[in-house]
């Protein structure tokens, strides 16, 4: 029989399982990788609380990702007037 933590915890796994397979789908179309992005379940087996662990990237994956940000902000606050 599952722990309460467990059953609690289920869909925080399944959600950032998902989180985790769309970031790096859209990462991998824009021609980047974030070599070390996973769940944590760690936590969520104390907490309750599942976590993505983004984990360490080289300073020009970092400023690519925070360019596409960007451009995908200012896309949609152009798109709202």
């Amino acid at each position: 029989m599952p722990s309460r933590l467990s059953t609690v915890t289920a869909e925080q796994h399944r959600q950032a399982t998902e989180a985790v397979a769309l970031l790096t789908g859209t990462l991998h179309e824009a021609g980047l990788q974030l070599p070390s992005v996973s769940v944590d379940f760690r936590p969520g087996s104390i907490t309750g609380v599942v976590l993505v662990e983004l984990g360490r990237a080289p300073a020009r994956t970092v400023v690519e990702i925070a360019r596409l940000l960007r451009e995908g902000l200012t896309a949609r606050v152009q798109q709202q007037r």
